[in-house]
């Protein structure tokens, strides 16, 4: 048993399901999600209202932009009246420093959190405690649609740091507390995905939950001679899911897979249902659906309002995300807005001399907790070397990239050497996106 994954484990279940609305949220949402959609849009309406009036009574940028706008709280009548309000980009928040933040909460009720995202851009988001439970009860409802209790044991691919960049053993931890099998993405490859299908095995884990590139590398290892895992569900969020990438997870453990749509902003959700759809998940926000091109009007980017974040909310917020629109009806049977496609976060992937392999979503995570870079990217141009283009803000100081160098030395091993380039600016994909990660190697 690992003693830090035990401890902090205690201390994710104490906050998650306990400390908050957790279980009184969870019993809603097993009744909301089969409202129609005029249930839906008045239950939208509610939150939208309750939201903007804490907003411009507590958060002095929200105040001046309703007022700006000439619009009040009260005024709100109709789902479209929140369009009166300009759209929220990242630039906008990040100017916006702390004045964006609620005075309502003092320092001991927030926690922080950081963002890398698609246009390699960190953002500090400040989260009150009530968020936690809440957006805990929507996440355990996707796990619901998967066919997944509270008891059931996940093994996890995602970002977090167990072992450190040269270790080569221990590379798992497993969390009693929230029935969890931590395994290490950063010292993913051919030879330890074998390792990390064994311990499933071990610990009788249900579902593998995590980033598609890797959980993708997993599947492949056990369908090329690797144990054989069964599992009941696999859930994959952060990249974009191909058909190639689903078709091989589903063959290697004979389950389906689940994908959903989330960010650290925590203004829009979806999650698929078990009928295999993608649906926007209404309770958790209001999603307005902008066409990009008018000869393409399925093709849309996303403009969301959280409504559970009371802390810090984001109203009107482009995450800079595009999804392909549906106007089919679900067999689930609710009412929430189905999309055909996703169009998230893209890269390539960077290998490793010794093989080891890093996905474009557990990259972006070596931006967390880097404040002052307005964008980046990362680039593989040798099988042992990266270099790192960034954009500095105003404020860029040399601490700012001392704190990037140790990120790095924190989570990447040392067969990889790393070099800085100040840069001033990221060439775009013709979408208008920056690809977080490139290789340049054939």
């Amino acid at each position: 048993m690992n003693l830090t994954a035990t401890a902090k484990g205690l201390i994710s279940v104490l906050v998650r399901r306990y400390a908050g609305p957790f279980w009184v949220r969870r019993r809603q949402l097993a009744r909301t999600q089969w409202l129609d959609a005029r249930a839906l849009d008045e239950l939208q309406l509610g939150l939208l209202r309750r939201l903007l009036r804490h907003a411009q009574s507590t958060i002095p940028f929200y105040t001046r932009l309703m007022e700006e706008a000439g619009i009040k709280a009260e005024e709100i009548r109709d789902l479209h009246d929140v369009s009166r309000l300009p759209i929220l980009t990242k630039e906008r928040v990040l100017e916006a420093g702390k004045d964006i933040v609620s005075r309502r909460y003092p320092r001991w009720f927030q926690t922080t959190a950081h963002t890398g995202g698609t246009t390699g851009t960190p953002l500090m988001l400040k989260r009150d405690l009530f968020s936690v439970g809440n957006e805990h009860a929507f996440v355990r409802r996707q796990y619901d649609w998967a066919g997944l209790g509270l008891r059931d044991r996940c093994a996890f691919l995602t970002g977090r740091l167990i072992a450190k960049p040269d270790q080569a053993e221990r590379l798992h931890a497993y969390d009693p507390c929230m029935n969890e099998l931590i395994l290490s993405t950063y010292h993913l490859s051919h030879q330890t995905a074998a390792q990390y299908a064994e311990a499933m095995r071990e610990y009788k884990v249900q579902a593998v939950v995590g980033y598609p590139s890797a959980v993708h590398l997993l599947a492949q290892a056990c369908l090329n001679g690797g144990p054989k895992v069964n599992l009941r569900a696999a859930l994959t969020s952060s990249e974009v899911l191909t058909d190639s990438m689903r078709a091989t997870i589903e063959e290697a453990f004979g389950c389906r897979v689940f994908d959903f749509y989330g960010s650290a902003e925590r203004v829009c959700y979806i999650h698929t249902c078990e009928q295999g759809s993608y649906h926007i998940v209404s309770e958790y926000g209001l999603s307005e659906l902008i066409p990009l091109d008018e000869s393409e009007p399925n093709r849309c980017r996303i403009v969301s309002t959280g409504f559970w974040n009371f802390a810090m909310p984001l109203v009107r917020y482009d995450p800079a995300d595009v999804i392909i629109t549906s106007d089919r009806q679900c067999a689930c049977g609710r009412a929430f807005p189905v999309i055909e496609r996703i169009g998230g976060r893209q890269g390539d992937s960077i290998v490793t001399p010794s093989g080891r392999q890093f996905g474009a979503a557990i990259l972006t995570h070596l931006l967390y907790g880097t404040g002052n870079i307005l964008e980046s990217q990362i680039i593989q141009d040798q099988t042992d070397h990266l270099t790192i283009d960034y954009v500095p803000a105003s404020q860029f100081s040399a601490q700012d990239l001392q704190a990037f160098e140790k990120l790095i030395t924190m989570h990447l091993p040392s067969e990889l050497r790393v070099d800085f380039k100040k840069v001033d600016g990221i060439q775009r994909t013709r979408s208008g996106k920056i690809k977080p990660v490139v290789s340049l190697l054939s």
